[in-house]
């Protein structure tokens, strides 16, 4: 496609999303001849507040708020968000207003180990300090390593590092999507984390092209880096996510992969505050249908007592 025009993107401050903006915006420029991308960096409430856990005050979709704002007041054409941080059901006037155009390809959906004392959470020695804000990530820790010491950790990537580097943990967990976009990766100190482990929040690795919902021109333009593997997978896992009706309180981990056009699906789900039990789930299914493997997912969770977990009961 050939055009002669401008594109805004809209992206936040950090090193992370940066990267990733500048990535799509010169994947779209090489896409189409003659288009320019100018990126307008946008300071979001979650990189305001950085003294308390997500979930604490408003979960990730203060990432995404600020940004989508300026999408609906016409100031940016398009944004880049991580996908994980994309809230599963935004408020109303935002559906009616605002569309996914496009998924990209996904990244590597793992979540990681940095830390200089071991390689695997195994070998961590007992009483480590483990850095994460997630309650999905505390609640798979734990359940398979209790006497861990876990603390929350805020700040961009490249802060999670510096604090592991000087001392305040032992170990911190980031995604390896985000290491290696940001070109952060290092292999003698960071380790992935094996999905029979510990699995990934819904979208994770993936990230998501947003624009208005009648800006016909710019969903053209971002509809070239849709990859279908990567929109069906994130699909059902974020469908997954809306029938167990999770919000940022909600430790629900979840996997959607495809091979010869079928999906399979695992699941787990911890209680309410990020502690253990963990509760898992697997189905497959046409990789057509995501919700229909989303449904069978869940199905599976309900029966080993997720939604009992998920309101501060055991299973």
């Amino acid at each position: 496609m050939t055009t002669d025009s401008v594109l805004r993107l809209g992206t936040r401050g950090s090193v992370l999303a940066q990267t990733q903006s500048r990535a799509v915006a010169g994947e779209l420029e090489r896409l189409h001849s003659g288009l320019q991308v100018e990126l307008k960096i946008l300071k979001t409430s979650g990189d305001v507040i950085r003294d308390r856990p997500l979930h604490e005050f408003g979960g990730k979709g203060l990432f995404t708020k600020e940004i989508e704002q300026a999408l609906l007041a016409g100031e940016i054409d398009l944004a880049v968000h991580s996908f994980k941080d994309v809230p599963v059901t935004m408020p109303l006037v935002e559906q009616a207003d605002l569309i996914i155009a496009a998924a990209p390809k996904r990244e590597d959906p793992r979540d990681a180990l940095i830390s200089t004392l071991a390689s695997t959470i195994e070998a961590l020695p007992s009483g480590a300090k483990v850095g994460t804000g997630s309650l999905r990530r505390r609640c798979q820790i734990l359940a398979l390593r209790p006497d861990l010491k876990l603390e929350p950790i805020r700040g961009n990537i490249d802060t999670r590092i510096r604090k592991l580097k000087d001392g305040q943990f032992d170990a911190v967990i980031l995604a390896m999507a985000g290491l290696r976009r940001a070109t952060l990766f290092d292999a003698e100190l960071m380790y992935a984390i094996e999905t029979s482990q510990m699995l990934p929040a819904s979208g994770q690795g993936a990230l998501a092209l947003q624009c208005r919902r009648d800006d016909a021109r710019t969903r053209a333009l971002l509809r070239a880096m849709d990859d279908a593997t990567a929109r069906a997978c994130v699909t059902a896992e974020r469908e997954l996510v809306r029938l167990l009706e999770g919000d940022c309180q909600s430790p629900i981990a979840a996997l959607a992969e495809v091979a010869e056009g079928r999906m399979t699906m695992r699941a787990a789900v911890g209680s309410r505050g990020g502690e253990p039990p963990v509760v898992w789930a697997q189905a497959e299914g046409s990789a057509d249908d995501p919700a229909a493997v989303a449904a069978k997912v869940h199905r599976e969770l309900i029966l080993a007592g997720a939604q009992k977990l998920l309101h501060g009961q055991n299973p």
